[in-house]
């Protein structure tokens, strides 16, 4: 599956400064907030802004659909 930039947090810190390569196919254990998402990916713990979260939801569903 095809790998999208996502902008994210880790654990500590307060400001979404990283852009990481994900799977959105390999996120485990989200756990969704108002304004953020947490999730597991390749074993490290990440934040999200919800934003994010709603546009890997539909990457998600165009992926399952083709």
């Amino acid at each position: 599956m095809k790998k999208i930039d996502v902008l994210v947090r880790f654990a500590n810190e307060g400001v979404y400064y990283n852009t990481i390569k994900i799977d959105p196919s390999k996120i485990s254990d989200p756990m969704v907030f108002i304004n953020e998402v947490f999730f597991t990916i390749d074993g490290i713990r990440v934040a999200i802004k919800k934003e994010d979260w709603e546009k890997i939801k539909q990457w998600n569903k165009i992926g399952k659909e083709n």
